[in-house]
């Protein structure tokens, strides 16, 4: 599991959209959508239902959100506390 496939699960959920997020992130929607794979894969289970245009957040999806944002967090507290030294 990677925090970049993490941390784009969490933009295409707060934005709704696989091309926003990665307006956001600054990435392609390729890559956007690669790591969504890989995170579903690695997770074993289906985040997002695709249909047509339109993504819908499954129910293990919005299970995932909590344990996502929590391992963005402490990534992120981590950071910041390891710059302090």
């Amino acid at each position: 599991m990677n925090i970049d496939h993490i941390e784009s699960f969490l933009f295409v959920v707060e934005y709704k959209s696989i091309h926003k997020a990665a307006q956001a992130l600054f990435l392609t929607q390729p890559t956007i959508s690669a790591r969504i794979k890989a995170l579903e894969s690695n997770l074993g289970t289906q985040l997002f239902l695709r249909k047509g245009r339109s993504l819908i957040l499954t129910e293990q999806g919005k299970s995932f959100i909590p344990y996502a944002q929590n391992i963005v967090g402490t990534y992120r507290e981590s950071q910041m506390h390891m710059q302090t030294f």
